[in-house]
């Protein structure tokens, strides 16, 4: 399944900040910012994501919750888990950031 492809942290906080309710409006929402993003990097990641979002189907996408990074020296508890049964799948970055793909259970 498609569902785990490796976002990174970088890209997670760009499609929160640019996601939309289908792949193509989040897709297209990134495309049209590009024109003012002056910085190569962001650029690079911008096309990974959107390259990463084509390979889902609106189903897998639609079961996708993008938490963008929190500039906190730990990792969310158990607490902060939205849905109950999701599961996580995180990345660490340096300085404790942390953001994560949440996959609400299908079962």
């Amino acid at each position: 399944m498609s569902i785990l492809l490796n976002f990174t942290v970088e890209e997670i906080n760009l499609i929160s900040i640019y996601g939309a309710d289908t792949i193509a409006a989040t897709i297209a929402n990134i495309d049209e910012a590009m024109p003012d993003i002056l910085d190569e990097d962001i650029v690079t990641i911008a096309e990974s994501a959107s390259r990463k979002l084509a390979a889902l189907t609106e189903p897998e996408y639609a079961a996708l919750i993008f938490v963008p990074a929190d500039e906190t020296e730990a990792e969310p508890d158990a607490t902060t888990e939205p849905n109950e049964g999701a599961s996580f799948d995180g990345a660490n970055i340096k300085g404790g950031a942390y953001a994560e793909v949440i996959q609400e259970s299908t079962a």
